[in-house]
């Protein structure tokens, strides 16, 4: 039984492994990007299996992973820019004890704004605008 057990549990892991969820949230009911840029929220998990723990095998979950594979999924929306406001790694390593150790199930979880639009109205620019004008006169 606790073969069996264990068996589905790799195969459950294997299936998933070199996923990436990801989910959007455009609406932000009219408002602004406190830039003043329009922005769409992401967030996007990964899921893989690692060797030895650290190295990727079956999908990429490292940080710099996610992080790259958020900054494609932004690039698609159009985005200039983008603030991460959130991230997280999960090794299981210690889910099946010696299997575990070679073969690591590794989750990361990245959420972020793709900022779309930098909108020069803000009154940064403004300021900025009117330094620059007294700086050529």
């Amino acid at each position: 039984m606790m073969y069996g057990l264990k068996s589905a549990s790799a195969i459950v892991l294997l299936s998933i492994a070199g996923c990436a969820m990801t989910s959007k949230a455009p609406d932000f009911s009219g408002l602004k990007d406190v830039d003043g840029s329009d922005a769409v929220h992401i967030n996007m998990t990964k899921a893989a299996l690692h060797f030895a723990v650290a190295l990727p095998f079956i999908g990429d979950a490292s940080l710099e992973g996610a992080v790259r594979d958020f900054t494609e999924e932004a690039k698609k929306e159009g985005a200039e820019r983008v603030r991460i406001v959130q991230s997280d790694e999960t090794t299981l390593w210690w889910i099946l004890p010696l299997v575990s150790f070679l073969f690591t199930p590794k989750f990361t979880n990245v959420a972020g704004e793709a900022l779309l639009a930098f909108n020069d109205t803000t009154p940064q620019k403004h300021t900025e605008a009117e330094a620059e004008k007294r700086v050529k006169e």
